[in-house]
């Protein structure tokens, strides 16, 4: 159990942190005291259909006595990563924990996969997590105290056949994490990943257009035979990012009710259906 108090003093960046998982975090670490920056894609929201989310949920951190500021970037373009950390300190000190949320999905066959959707995937879910690393570790490193958690996937190691490059990225980012973890553990920065199975968000929302097509789809997921919901993943998260957490680091935990284990003569291919969310 995390006090209401464990993250006081402490500054949270969360990328992504408008909707879905990133925003249970989000919420999740305000209630703990830490103040926190939700990073945001205006245009991602939009095109999901949830326009002002950043914005909404800053107030409600903000009504219940918490400290939260959205800033809008897209962690994409060329130099987003630095002036995101950077807008951060500015508005609320010294950023100490970091959450990797933000990520690019492409619903598509591998050979229906375009070079732009491909480039989409790795400059969002590769290329700007690792910008975001670099902005933010030799701070963490020099002052002898950082926590990051990164939001991977059970794909890591169960792959879909419809999200074959995501699914990729979220290996690659996991090796590096754990790669990380051993060059930092000695400076108290713990790095941790947590990978999610079916969880119950907005981008998923097209399985659940045909109630017994979801109810279907859920029982296959995973052996436990549900969806998760964001505050599954609310609770490991907040104790790898916790000041009390001192010693695990390089991990990965997976929320995925059992689904990350092969299960024989089991079909874990569910229906390819060409969709796509950059949520950032």
């Amino acid at each position: 159990m995390i006090a209401d108090n464990a993250f006081s003093g402490r500054t949270s960046l969360v990328t992504g942190a408008s909707r879905g998982i990133a925003a249970a975090i989000a919420l999740g670490l305000a209630k703990a005291g830490s103040r926190v920056a939700i990073s945001y894609s205006a245009r991602a929201d939009e095109m999901a259909g949830h326009a002002g989310a950043a914005d909404r949920l800053v107030e409600q951190i903000t009504a219940s006595g918490g400290t939260a500021v959205a800033i809008e970037s897209d962690i994409a373009q060329a130099g987003a990563a630095q002036a995101l950390v950077a807008e951060c300190e500015r508005r609320l000190g010294a950023l100490d924990t970091l959450v990797l949320s933000a990520s690019a999905q492409i619903n598509k066959a591998f050979w229906r996969q375009t070079p732009t959707d491909i480039a989409v995937q790795l400059q969002v879910n590769i290329t700007a997590n690792i910008a975001l690393l670099q902005a933010v570790l030799p701070s963490m490193q020099a002052e002898g105290y950082g926590r990051i958690v990164t939001i991977g996937s059970v794909q890591e190691v169960a792959p879909s056949p419809e999200m074959p490059i995501y699914a990729m990225t979220k290996a690659a980012l996991r090796n590096l994490i754990e790669n990380l973890a051993v060059q930092c553990a000695s400076d108290n920065v713990m790095i941790n990943n947590i990978a999610p199975g079916l969880i119950q968000t907005d981008r998923n929302a097209f399985r659940r257009e045909d109630r017994n097509s979801w109810e279907e789809f859920i029982r296959s997921a995973n052996p436990a035979g549900r969806a998760g919901v964001p505050d599954d993943i609310v609770k490991p998260a907040l104790f790898l990012l916790a000041p009390d957490n001192t010693f695990t680091t390089g991990s990965t935990v997976y929320v995925a009710g059992a689904a990350q284990i092969a299960r024989p003569g089991s079909d874990a291919a569910p229906r390819v259906r060409d969709t796509l969310e950059a949520a950032s």
